[in-house]
């Protein structure tokens, strides 16, 4: 049973610091209460509060300026006019995505670019900041301290599986086993891509591997065929094929999860998910990470989906809103968090070897040195898509991610279901 905090917020920015307090409640451990009198915790604009926030950085947002070079001149966070740390307000730019809200040169998929991110300029993106500052803010006050400890919090994961392509492992490996004369194989697959099942589509495979570690995972699937918005691929199967939904009822049968992968165009969350038609949470990550705000969050909104997995970098592992646990969004319009809770993206097979033109072994070394830097305070959520289990020309990927599953279990860090995330990371 979580202790009630009561704060009083002497500031016109009382909704953005109510929703950020709560967040930084959920990470102590307690719940808040806002007040007028009889407060434990004061949050003013002036040296006698428990927790002093900037003038200068409600100035700032209220003038509708969103560029984080307005808030943060010299670090990754505000400044009081005394030069005290303002870690308040930082945190809520940061947790509130407020640097997407401003106007930007989209990458060619109308996606923000990390280049030009906050993250990006001050080197930050693989630190969990947020956390950090949680952290400096409770020690700032001696009278939250009396009231409540805080308890170390090891990290947890989130698995999962987007399937971009089911019919795609006789293409990708046609010219390797061609070169290494490797015609059996090359046979076989032929025959499983136009007799048996396609070898994209034995996910088996992968439940019997994460199935050896103990763990479960989540599989993400496009209801879309052919090509979407800016020429990119949706899927290269029928959602609605026998094959197709004997493997899904196999992945539900076994104790996986079946999600949305929002495709690429026009057609509505509320459509695609009734054509993918799952029991459970309902849980979506948008293909290619597409994302603009606010509108991306009003559709999540708006289809009633309880979780969503996309906010993560395309370009780099790490923390996108330099925040490792999932959060509600906060609603500009409303003023108050968004139904849904955001579970970011930090690891992505596709972001090592395609962005950062790593080999297997070389990724292998760059996410163990994520996860050696982030053993508490995160959910981390990764990210292997099916055809990374299927590689003949570098199976290294299969063992990449079980170095990752090997980590998780030395650790004995949970890995955690969307049911579990639900429970756990709801605003009280």
């Amino acid at each position: 049973m979580h202790p009630t905090i009561k704060f009083r917020i002497d500031s016109a920015l009382l909704a953005e610091y109510t929703w950020t307090l709560q967040v930084f409640g959920q990470y102590i451990g307690f719940k808040v209460e806002v007040v007028t009198e009889n407060y434990d915790i004061y949050v003013a604009e002036h040296g006698l509060g428990d927790i002093q926030v900037s003038h200068f950085f409600r100035n700032t947002y209220e003038s509708g300026d969103k560029q984080f070079k307005a808030y943060f001149r010299t670090s990754p966070l505000h400044f009081t006019a005394s030069n005290k740390p303002d870690y308040l307000s930082s945190c809520f730019y940061l947790l509130s995505y407020l640097q997407e809200y401003a106007d930007y040169y989209p990458d060619k998929y109308n996606r923000f670019p990390f280049e030009i991110s906050v993250q990006h300029h001050y080197g930050i993106h693989q630190q969990n900041l947020v956390a950090d500052y949680f952290d400096q803010l409770y020690l700032s006050m001696p009278k939250l301290q009396a009231i409540i400890s805080k308890k170390v919090r090891p990290t947890a994961f989130f698995l999962s599986h987007d399937i971009d392509s089911v019919y795609g492992a006789f293409g990708d490996n046609y010219a390797h086993l061609i070169k290494k004369m490797r015609i059996g194989t090359l046979m076989q697959l032929l025959f499983n891509h136009y007799i048996k099942t396609p070898d994209y589509l034995l996910l088996n495979k992968i439940m019997d591997i994460e199935d050896e570690y103990d763990v479960r995972s989540t599989f993400f699937w496009l209801v879309n065929q052919g090509k979407g918005t800016r020429n990119i691929n949706n899927a290269d199967y029928n959602f609605k094929d026998n094959n197709v939904q004997r493997v899904v009822n196999e992945i539900t049968s076994r104790g996986w999860t079946n999600g949305l992968h929002k495709s690429a165009g026009k057609d509505t969350f509320e459509n695609e998910l009734k054509r993918l038609n799952t029991s459970g949470t309902i849980i979506n990550r948008n293909h290619y990470l597409l994302t603009e705000l606010p509108t991306t969050f009003e559709a999540l909104q708006n289809a009633g989906v309880q979780i969503d997995c996309t906010m993560g970098f395309p370009e780099n592992i790490g923390f996108r809103n330099s925040y490792g646990l999932p959060i509600q969004p906060f609603n500009f319009t409303t003023k108050s968090p968004y139904a849904f809770i955001e579970v970011p993206l930090h690891v992505m097979d596709t972001t090592l070897k395609y962005y950062n033109g790593q080999n297997a072994q070389q990724a292998a070394n760059t996410i163990l040195q994520f996860l050696e830097n982030n053993k508490s305070n995160a959910l981390i959520s990764v990210l292997w898509h099916n055809n990374y289990f299927f590689d003949y020309a570098d199976t290294g990927w299969i063992t990449t991610y079980k170095t990752i599953l090997q980590f998780i279990r030395e650790n004995k860090f949970e890995v955690i279901t969307p049911e579990q995330i639900a429970a756990t990371y709801r605003l009280s």
